[in-house]
């Protein structure tokens, strides 16, 4: 099989290591923050490279560092979380190592030798199978793509690395999301939909989200009805999760959506109408009047 570099330098993305094991046959090479390096062993990495020093006062610089690192490692196929700070980085790493890179993949699988990269493409009509023709074959995933499966390597080797910043760029800040766990990481979800019908709607759902200790989402159309924050869209053009519990509230079940909570253990759907297309996706499906259904569950003390 051949090996797969995973470049998680600002912090551990289980998700994706458990799919580069996968995809590698245990072949797994992986950048992270020393903290990191125990639970990149226990998520099956085999090299295991830490790094302490991020500070990004030059990007720039940071791309040239990882661009050599990465010559130096040798890995044909290199991977990333779809962070803001890895969307910066990535690119400038793929031109300076000449390499291919497909951004916001929702899928990957193995071709022999090759990564097949499978991302929305057309304005979120369809997906297209990419398949890059360079030598170094590089892509960033969305973060909630691909559940954690624990694979305890303990014959990982971890190697500390570092680097010098500086440069003429300096930055003023960066600010981390502060609203709680961001959805990606959420085990339950409760998410809305059209059928919702309102944004007062909405805040019984985050009602019931606060009691479960879960994360809200909502259809594309409900965000763009304004019932919600583009935060919490699910969907090709939102964020993609993959939680144990999927509660979908008065969603119909379009593509775009299902394509973004595919990857949920358990799909509960409530919806009034019978034949919406989410009660052929769902395991367990209640026919009723959302509200109604909602009031209850906020009633029950046992949640």
């Amino acid at each position: 099989m051949t090996e797969i570099l995973v470049l998680c330098p600002f912090g551990l993305d289980p998700g994706l290591l458990s799919k580069a094991v996968e995809l590698s046959g245990g072949d797994v090479r992986i950048l992270v923050p020393g903290q990191d390096a125990r639970a990149a062993a226990a998520f099956g990495a085999g090299k295991i490279h830490t790094l302490d020093q991020t500070d990004l006062s030059d990007e720039a610089a940071f791309a040239v560092w990882l661009s050599e690192k990465t010559a130096r490692w040798g890995s044909r196929i290199i991977l990333a979380p779809a962070t803001v700070r890895m969307r910066n980085l990535m690119p400038m790493v793929a031109w300076l190592r000449g390499a291919g890179l497909t951004a916001d993949c929702t899928a990957l699988r193995m071709e022999e030798d090759r990564l097949i990269q499978t991302r929305p493409a057309f304005g979120n009509s369809l997906m297209a199978d990419i398949r890059s023709l360079s030598e170094i074959q590089m892509a960033t995933v969305r973060p909630g793509t691909f559940r954690a499966v624990e694979r305890p390597n303990p014959q990982a080797v971890i190697q500390a690395e570092s680097w010098t910043p500086g440069g003429a760029v300096i930055q003023r800040a960066f600010t981390e999301f502060t609203q709680g766990k961001p959805l990606s990481q959420a085990d339950i979800i409760v998410a809305g939909g059209m059928g919702v019908g309102s944004r007062e709607g909405f805040r019984k759902l985050e009602l019931l989200a606060a009691k479960l200790g879960a994360g809200l989402g909502a259809s594309r159309t409900a965000v763009d009805a304004g019932f919600a924050p583009y935060r919490c869209q699910v969907g090709m053009t939102g964020v993609t999760v993959c939680p144990r519990v999927y509660l979908a509230v008065g969603i119909s079940g379009a593509v775009q959506h299902l394509a973004g909570m595919s990857g949920s253990e358990k799909v509960i759907a409530i919806n009034s109408d019978p034949k919406a297309p989410i009660f052929d996706y769902a395991d367990y499906g209640i026919v009723g009047d959302w509200e109604e259904i909602v009031d209850s569950l906020l009633k029950e003390e046992d949640l």
